[in-house]
């Protein structure tokens, strides 16, 4: 199922997005590529509740918080291009 995103808030310096469709992994794989630029001054992965409702993407920084998810987007994608090279096909 596609993973379709509700922005919620985007502002210069803060974006919030919910994924729907997403489990929480997803949202905490952007959120530690966020995590690892110096840009971002606060990032979160926040759920109503445990068990029902999609992740929201929280991101605070000192430039164009859209910009930098969109940025750590792409570097999860290549991370996880790079684990799908090491899997031996058959």
């Amino acid at each position: 199922m596609p993973i379709k995103v509700n922005i919620i808030e985007d502002e210069s310096k803060s974006f919030v997005a919910e994924l729907v469709g997403a489990d929480r992994s997803v949202a905490e794989l952007i959120k530690e590529k966020l995590s690892e630029n110096k840009e971002v001054e606060f990032s979160s992965v926040e759920k109503d509740h445990p068990e029902t409702g999609d992740p929201r993407i929280v991101v605070k920084s000192s430039k164009n918080a859209k910009g930098l998810v969109l940025k750590a987007i792409e570097q999860a994608e290549e991370e996880l291009k790079d684990i799908e090279g090491e899997i031996p096909k058959k």
